[in-house]
């Protein structure tokens, strides 16, 4: 009876490596970091992230310009620590890279200048099923200059603000990791 059980012991470890590939891995996704910037105190820190989001073997690069704030234009309230914004950047660093650059240019214009594009209010994960439409505004306040990234839902304005220095350093760390590997 105990070499029974040793040989039926023996033969369910075997099957458990073919059970456990057989499980369909793209379902599960998956945020593979490639610059990850926070500012901020300790107690308050905000990330800044790009990642690439792959699907069936497609990358898929996006934004993450973390937690919005909830209020209108002139009061914002941070209290939505689950809910991130994420905007598409494309399906490889070189677009990724040409998106963050046409963002980057709001810095040099005049304050106040808005640019639409399409991003997604999600938990953990980008959900391209629930783009809509986010409004990029160059604000210049005493000394700062950010970008604002702003949602308008049921009548309140739903935003993050990202300062000059922290998205510079992020462009300069994404063009490094596109020279470290330019096939991606």
């Amino acid at each position: 009876m105990n070499t029974t059980k040793k040989i039926a012991l023996v033969i369910l470890l075997a099957a458990i490596p073919v059970f456990a590939s057989a499980q369909k891995l793209s379902k599960i996704p998956q945020r593979n970091e490639i610059v990850l910037i926070e500012s901020g105190e300790d107690s308050d820190a905000e990330a800044l992230e790009v990642f690439d989001s792959p699907v069936d073997g497609v990358s898929h690069y996006y934004l993450s310009v973390g937690h919005l704030g909830f209020g209108d234009e002139v009061v914002q309230v941070l209290f939505d620590p689950i809910f991130e914004l994420f905007i598409p950047l494309g399906n490889n660093l070189g677009d990724a890279l040409e998106t963050l650059k046409k963002l980057q240019a709001l810095y040099k214009s005049a304050p106040g200048t808005r640019m639409e594009i399409e991003g997604c209010l999600a938990f953990g994960f980008p959900k391209d099923e629930k783009m809509e439409t986010v409004t990029v505004t160059y604000r210049k306040v005493l000394l700062s200059r950010m970008l604002e990234f702003s949602v308008q839902r049921e009548g309140y304005i739903r935003s993050a603000h990202v300062q000059k220095s922290d998205f510079g350093s992020l462009v300069s760390s994404v063009k490094l990791h596109h020279k470290l590997f330019p096939k991606k």
